[in-house]
């Protein structure tokens, strides 16, 4: 049979086969494609998911720390009333919430940096009606912030005497008072590259002085 005559008769089963193991390698290489590009927005989704998320609870803190009122709380019976208390890992304040939370008035607010189950930071919202000098009531509700950070520290801008210009402190233990101003560092430890800035944040009402607890002012 000549070669006109043979393909004139149809493809052989080795063409076939060749025809099979070509179209294999095309798919193959069309999904690889699909899988890269499917990481890649995966990624730029997470990357956004991250970046949004630092934003509001920058947002968050910026505007409602800010608004820390010199309203007077106590924690237990047996302890002075004071307006703010801060050290490097975590700060209390009384300040509105959100309108769109649905909670009106203010808030018993307590913001700070706590291990988690996997050995990192965690940053958490408490927050409870604000009560007065009176002793806290029922438990706080609990809102998770941010997750996955090496940590961080909390610092408080206290005025200096004699002229002396303002310092920071890594606490806040004055009782009728409040700071200039907070600082916030968090070091976060997701692999998306979205940093948390550091953030300055001064206090509405704050003086930067007050007596401090078991000492002078």
């Amino acid at each position: 049979m000549t070669r006109a005559a043979r393909h004139a008769a149809g493809f052989t089963l080795l063409e076939i086969l060749l025809a099979l193991v070509l179209l294999a390698f095309v798919m193959l290489g069309v999904w690889g494609a699909l899988r890269g590009a499917s990481r890649v927005t995966r990624a730029a989704d997470a990357v956004m998911a991250r970046s949004e998320r630092v934003h509001t609870v920058q947002q968050f803190l910026r505007r409602y720390v800010a608004a820390a009122s010199a309203q007077p709380w106590v924690t237990q019976d047996g302890t002075r009333a004071r307006m703010f208390e801060g050290d490097a890992r975590s700060l209390r304040y009384v300040a509105p919430l959100p309108v769109q939370s649905g909670h009106a008035g203010l808030y018993l607010q307590r913001v700070s940096m706590e291990k988690d189950a996997a050995g990192g930071m965690s940053l958490w919202l408490a927050y409870q009606p604000y009560t007065g000098d009176a002793t806290e009531g029922a438990g706080p509700v609990r809102h998770l912030l941010l997750t996955d950070l090496r940590g961080g520290q909390f610092q408080y801008l206290a005025a200096a005497a004699f002229g002396k210009p303002a310092a920071w402190r890594d606490d806040w233990t004055a009782v009728n008072g409040l700071p200039l101003a907070v600082r916030i560092r968090l070091d976060p430890a997701w692999r998306a590259r979205v940093a948390f800035p550091e953030m300055l944040i001064p206090l509405h009402v704050g003086e930067g002085f007050g007596a401090q607890v078991g000492g002078a002012p």
